[in-house]
């Protein structure tokens, strides 16, 4: 109301419903800015930093086909209902990114996992969006998308099984594990 109060006082010949056409036309417009992209699947330069298919090898298998041991001490830990990845992991990041370099002809998997606090819903989109950070961040890194995949875990893998903040801590994370040929 008080917008309105100010507007009627610098442009006094305007009445109220041309003031309010004169609005209406303004946040249609506003609402307007870009392009609205199709749907469906982006081709492979496209991709977006919020998409990461699973390896479209039919046999694939997250379970069996994926080799945490060589990345273990690259876990990526992240705070309380965060998926800002912390500057003090930053670096595990720069030497798994380094790892890929040495090895041009591996892929990773990138598994988001929470603390059991908060429902299953919104932990499996939680280990997403932590798995999508620590995604988008190895492509800053040079790391081409193809070769990295997501899948999150939600509460339902947890690598400690108590109940104190210690445990929690080791909870959330985001595992890098290399997927087998």
């Amino acid at each position: 109301m008080k917008s309105y109060l100010l507007l009627r006082r610098f442009l006094p010949t305007i009445d109220s419903r041309q003031l309010f056409l004169f609005l209406t036309l303004l946040v249609g417009i506003s609402g307007c800015a870009g392009p609205k992209k199709s749907g469906g699947v982006p081709a492979p330069e496209e991709e977006s930093l919020t998409t990461s298919p699973l390896p479209s090898r039919g046999d694939f298998n997250p379970e069996t086909d994926v080799n945490y041991a060589p990345l273990h001490a690259e876990t990526i830990y992240f705070a309380f209902d965060s998926s800002a990845i912390p500057s003090g992991e930053r670096g595990k990041l720069e030497k798994a990114a380094q790892w890929m370099t040495d090895n041009p002809d591996s892929s990773l998997l990138l598994a988001g996992h929470c603390d059991e606090r908060g429902t299953e819903e919104y932990n499996r989109g939680l280990g997403e969006r932590r798995a999508l950070a620590v995604r988008e961040y190895l492509i800053g890194l040079g790391i081409s998308p193809q070769r990295l995949h997501t899948i999150s875990y939600g509460k339902d893998r947890p690598a400690s099984s108590g109940h104190g903040e210690a445990d929690y801590l080791r909870n959330r994370r985001v595992e890098l594990g290399v997927i087998a040929r």
